[in-house]
């Protein structure tokens, strides 16, 4: 008695048929389920080329195309469920929690007039400039409302940008952990800009408060809402 093994091209012209098969079934519907996404991914791997399988960064890929698939298929299922003011939190929950997690490296900017100093170090004071100037001033208070210090970017960019305070006051002494008053002013031509403080911070963790995402940076932290400006870490 003989047992018949399937040859390689045997193999692959079954592969090709099933993956055929299972793209005509996509095509009729116009849209890929998970469960034809799952079932396509697999012949993926089964039938890969040993001498050139899939890269780690293009299944990692396919796994983050997939995790994105399902959460927006829970958000259509629970919005065409018609539950109303639930749903529709639902749904906010779910895109401020996914968008939260993917800022995760990145450096962010919040709109504020305070800033939190740890009393170590260097920190970023961010401002949003609305036209262009020639400089910007943000003035540093103490909660006594004594003047620590003046920064001054002299070449300030329109939009959001960022000065680097070094912590020190005036006199070249370290300041104490605590919370300042940030006044920024801003001129063009010797006429006032409109000009907005703010704080910057990477992002390295997420925490949840009454289920809304709160940002964890290297400066402190902030609710996602605030955030007025990313950009790629440094």
């Amino acid at each position: 008695m003989s047992i018949g093994i399937a040859s390689p091209t045997a193999q692959s012209d079954a592969a090709v048929a099933q993956a055929t098969a299972l793209t005509d079934a996509v095509s009729s519907d116009q849209e890929l389920g998970r469960d034809a996404f799952l079932r396509l991914l697999t012949l993926q791997l089964q039938n890969q080329d040993p001498l050139d399988p899939v890269k780690n960064e293009d299944f990692v890929a396919q796994l983050a195309t997939f995790s994105s698939l399902e959460q927006l298929t829970s958000i259509n299922e629970a919005v065409s469920s018609d539950q109303g003011v639930t749903a529709t939190d639902g749904v906010r929950v779910a895109i401020d929690s996914n968008t939260a997690v993917g800022l995760m490296g990145r450096e962010v900017q919040v709109s504020t007039n305070t800033i939190d100093y740890s009393g170590d170090g260097s920190t970023r004071i961010g401002y949003n400039l609305e036209g262009p100037a020639d400089n910007v001033t943000i003035r540093v208070f103490d909660g006594s409302g004594n003047l620590v210090t003046t920064l001054v970017d002299g070449e300030p960019e329109q939009g959001n940008a960022n000065v680097v305070w070094d912590g020190k006051d005036a006199e070249g002494d370290t300041v104490g952990a605590g919370s300042y008053l940030l006044v920024p002013s801003a001129k063009y031509q010797g006429a006032p800009v409109e000009v907005a403080s703010g704080a910057a911070g990477i992002v390295t963790g997420v925490r949840y408060q009454d289920g809304l995402p709160i940002l964890i940076t290297d400066e402190g932290e902030t609710p996602l809402h605030a955030v007025t400006r990313v950009t790629e870490g440094s």
